[in-house]
């Protein structure tokens, strides 16, 4: 098993970061560019990794009350995320994002390139989200 989380600091206030974050048909202007992400209909999202050729259709649960989103594969219990928006000065945000890989699949281990490869995309998520973000404030 294996967990990841990254922060970054927003440019926006915590609702205006999760009107973008929150908002399914937007996934494509934040998510790491190897990771194709559509929602499909209420909740339902379909994500492709074309590099380890994974098609998989997943759920995410968006949660305005609390700033959340949380998102898992419907066809494994092995991944599962989550992104909170939290509150900072006037005027700024920050984002954590978490992902728990739990099966044999390379992610699930701490160390080596799969891993390397994660820690990457998310640090490439929370930047495009940054420019997205810096882009409608």
């Amino acid at each position: 098993m294996a967990e990841f989380e990254a922060e970054r600091r927003m440019p926006a206030d915590a609702e205006q970061v999760f009107a973008i974050v929150g908002d399914l048909d937007r996934l494509a202007e934040w998510m790491p560019a190897p990771i194709g992400v559509r929602p499909t209909g209420d909740g339902a999202v379909h994500a492709d990794l074309e590099s380890r050729g994974i098609h998989a259709d997943g759920l995410v649960g968006v949660r305005p009350e609390q700033l959340r989103l949380e998102w898992g594969s419907e066809d494994s219990p092995d991944y599962a995320g989550w992104l909170q928006v939290e509150h900072a000065e006037e005027g700024h945000s920050s984002v954590l994002m978490h992902l728990s890989f739990l099966g044999d699949q390379p992610e699930a281990r701490r160390h080596g390139s799969a891993a390397d490869e994660v820690r990457q995309w998310l640090d490439d998520a929370l930047s495009r989200l940054e420019r997205v973000v810096a882009g409608t404030s």
